[in-house]
């Protein structure tokens, strides 16, 4: 999952009761769910789970489920959720049926699962409970009276603790922008046309032969070959308007000889060839 996948839909956030359980079901979206009060059986992806009061329990869309009571009744107050608002969050209904009962349509409303290879267990905890409950309540009590943008807020943060705590290496890897990265970026923008390795290293605060090395593995090609493509086909679209003396010298070739040389290796005729067309 992508950072910027996180912009959350609120659906469903309320306190809620149950006597008779929840025959087996998929949702759309995510669920959390405190337990605040009693116990039951929660069948998860075929694996039964006894749930106790203060647990927390986070269901996955696509992902068959149910609620089974024994005696008594459960306070469960929950939030339903996108992660990742989309067209359809509006519309989007919270389902109580199994999957071999949805229609084609409903059936398109099931949310991407951004957990499926992480999650082992529908229960999850906090190592700042007191915290995650503030939240939770926060938005399911204040939701209307600190309006939608400040509950969206809330979610965000209980996202974060859930994820810091449950689910640490959900978030793709950004690759940074390495020293490699930047030289090429140089390069390709029209800069360096006349430094040499040495002067990429003094540019770029790296050793020589280290930034040789990176560039190479990174790219499959030297540095400083990478630089004469780069500037040969630069010089093809200078020669459009400019001349063959004022491109090489302008180039940082060692002379019109050095430079007639490189561009005939490289596209097979002469530059000169350039201002015939």
């Amino acid at each position: 999952m992508k950072l910027s996948s996180v912009n959350p839909y609120i659906r469903v956030a309320m306190h809620s009761r149950l006597k008779h359980g929840i025959a087996k079901r998929i949702i759309f979206d995510y669920e959390l769910i405190y337990l605040e009060k009693g116990y039951f059986t929660f069948v998860y992806n075929g694996i039964a789970y006894n749930c106790r009061e203060g647990e927390v329990i986070f269901i996955c869309p696509g992902i068959s489920h149910q609620f089974i009571i024994d005696k008594g009744e459960i306070s469960q107050p929950h939030i339903h959720f996108d992660i990742s608002h989309n067209v359809k969050s509006e519309s989007t209904p919270v389902s109580f049926k199994d999957i071999s009962e949805m229609s084609e349509i409903e059936l398109g409303y099931i949310q991407k699962n951004y957990f499926a290879e992480l999650q082992r267990s529908p229960i999850v905890s906090f190592k700042d409970a007191e915290k995650f409950k503030e939240l939770f309540f926060d938005v399911i009590t204040k939701r209307g009276v600190d309006g939608e943008l400040s509950a969206k807020g809330k979610l965000v943060q209980i996202l974060s603790l859930l994820i810091r705590d449950n689910f640490p290496n959900i978030f793709e890897r950004r690759e940074a922008y390495s020293v490699e990265n930047q030289v090429k970026d140089y390069i390709d923008a029209g800069h360096g046309m006349k430094m040499s390795l040495d002067d990429f290293a003094v540019q770029f605060s790296y050793s020589k032969f280290h930034l040789e090395k990176r560039f190479k593995e990174r790219f499959g090609v030297c540095l400083i070959k990478y630089r004469n493509q780069v500037r040969l086909e630069t010089a093809k679209k200078l020669l459009e308007s400019s001349s063959v003396t004022s491109v090489a010298d302008e180039l940082g070739f060692g002379s019109i000889y050095a430079f007639s040389r490189a561009y005939k290796n490289r596209f097979g005729h002469s530059p000169r060839c350039e201002n015939c067309k």
